[in-house]
């Protein structure tokens, strides 16, 4: 089921028939709700007489069953009410209605995105949506990425819709990400190196690739300062998309105020239709055993443990990176390199694993094995998490404290031995 508010204005009517359009595509049924403030009976019946009509209407128009329901209240109140406690898989309001209310926390749209359990569509225009529903073209789908977990939930919620073609956008702030590859100078601030380009979209493929798309998916990375939904909203014009889809963490107040919400601004920015995807619970699923595991080390005890740790999380076949952070431009390299080597187990190529040795010139160890791993491709960082020996600079618990800060890669963090 889907559940479409309207109050009747212009906005509405453009949200009541873009509900209908989806419907009638995913073969679904659309229950009309209309909201009044007023507890006169006749205000209810003028309601339930104008709900009528309109739920007639499309079901001539797309030939599908249209219930109606008048509640009395708050809209965003009673409409997240209904969406709770029905089996309704999507929510559809207009960008604008005819409510008079100002409302200091924002619109109903945006008090729906923020609180609502289900996906929210703001109909702008529907006429996208209506062409996809009469199969007379391909739904021209926008999804802004930020490489996480609410932007997994969107892409996996509108990757089950049939007939769209799929763009998946990441807004890439240029200084952030040579700096998170270890980029040399000149840093560019207004664009992207080649050489970061083809990285962010090699990491914007395999995360797409992990939700299992069965679409084909266009990749595009942009460079951008400031507000991401402006950019997003930018692009969606440039492409003439017909949805542009953000996932939303549904973050409190406080929260909002600090980070920001790309999908609150979205509404605003967007031309086009726009469906944001609250970040919920998903059941677990098994995932494939890494291929790529990154173990630095400075040659203590506790970062032996972390080799054997990182070796025995491996699948076969898979690499495991041993690196060392050179923070004297003096050391013997030659020597540096062949302590690495003594730590490569005599197992490993019997179980067909690889290992790549690295030595890497850096002054922060946590910073140097952050910028490697993202080179790298790394799907595990193992590492020790606290020294015995003050001296050591690479296993301290404040190394791993800001890997752990800064780092998209997953960290392991193996303890010293307490025996003893």
């Amino acid at each position: 089921m889907i559940i479409c508010g309207i109050d009747f204005s212009a906005g509405s009517t453009i949200a009541a028939s873009a509900a209908a359009a989806l419907c009638a595509k995913q073969d679904d049924e659309l229950l009309l709700v209309t909201v009044v403030q007023s507890d006169q009976p006749s205000a209810k019946g003028s309601a339930e007489m104008q709900l009528e009509h309109e739920a007639a209407e499309l079901h001539r128009r797309y030939h599908i069953e249209v219930a109606t329901r008048v509640a009395h209240g708050t809209p965003e109140v009673e409409l997240l009410e209904l969406a709770q406690t029905s089996r309704a898989r999507l929510l559809v309001v207009g960008a604008s209605g005819g409510s008079r209310l100002a409302r200091r926390l924002g619109s109903v749209p945006e008090g729906l995105c923020r609180a609502s359990t289900l996906p929210v569509l703001i109909a702008r225009n529907g006429s996208g949506i209506q062409a996809w529903s009469t199969s007379a073209k391909p739904l021209k789908v926008l999804l802004g990425s930020g490489l996480g977990d609410a932007s997994a939930c969107a892409l996996r919620y509108v990757a089950s819709w049939p007939d769209i073609a799929l763009t998946l956008a990441h807004v890439a702030w240029p200084y952030g990400e040579h700096y998170r590859l270890g980029v040399g100078q000149p840093m560019p601030l207004d664009h992207l190196r080649p050489e970061v380009h083809r990285q962010l979209i090699g990491d914007l493929g395999r995360w797409a690739s992990e939700a299992h798309v069965g679409h084909t998916t266009k990749l595009a990375v942009i460079p951008g300062w400031g507000r991401v939904d402006a950019h997003l909203a930018q692009l969606a014009h440039e492409k003439e998309a017909d949805l542009l889809v953000v996932g939303n963490h549904r973050r409190n107040l406080v929260e909002r105020i600090w980070h920001g919400s790309i999908s609150r601004n979205a509404i605003h920015e967007a031309s086009c239709d726009v469906l944001c995807v609250p970040m919920l619970s998903a059941p677990s699923a098994l995932r494939s055993a890494p291929q790529s595991v990154v173990v630095p080390t400075d040659f203590s005890l506790l970062a032996d443990r972390a080799v054997s740790v990182g070796y025995s999380l491996l699948a076969g076949g898979g690499v495991l990176h041993l690196i060392h952070v050179v923070t004297d431009a003096h050391a013997d390299r030659g020597l540096l390199l062949e302590q690495l080597k003594a730590r490569v187990p005599a197992q490993a190529a019997e179980r067909g694993l690889c290992t790549e040795l690295k030595l890497i010139d850096g002054a922060s160890p946590w910073l140097t094995i952050w910028q490697y791993a993202s080179r790298a491709n790394a799907d595990l960082i193992c590492l020790g998490s606290h020294s015995r020996d003050a001296s050591a600079s690479l296993v301290l618990g404040s190394q791993a404290q800001a890997l752990l800060q800064h780092s998209r890669v997953p960290v392991v963090l193996v303890p010293p031995d307490r025996e003893g």
